[in-house]
């Protein structure tokens, strides 16, 4: 069973990390893109523990229900983990069977 991190766009997700380093690096400012860099970076991490995904917001297809985007362009199948962040929270559920004619 795998477990896929639905997490914020990547420069909303970078500027946490920004406000985090900022404690330890006051004064230092960091351009829009490292921010999403950054984000990318701690994803790479993340996704090379065994069965882990992180899915960025801004990589859904629009248009599309999260569930059958995950398992149709992601590789979710049935019972796979998934934790959506949502800044202040976070869900978590199972994908289920798709409900899309094949």
């Amino acid at each position: 069973m795998s477990t896929f991190y639905l997490l914020p766009p990547r420069p909303v997700l970078g500027q946490q990390f920004v406000r985090f380093l900022q404690t330890y690096f006051p004064g230092l400012d960091l351009p829009f893109a490292d921010r999403a860099d950054m984000a990318e970076a701690v994803a790479a991490v993340a996704g090379r523990q065994p069965d882990v995904f992180v899915v960025f917001r801004e990589d859904l297809p629009e248009g599309v229900a999260l569930q059958q985007a995950l398992l149709d362009d992601f590789g979710a199948e049935p019972g796979d983990e998934v934790v959506e962040v949502h800044g202040t929270y976070v869900q978590r559920w199972s994908v289920s069977a798709s409900q899309s004619a094949a």
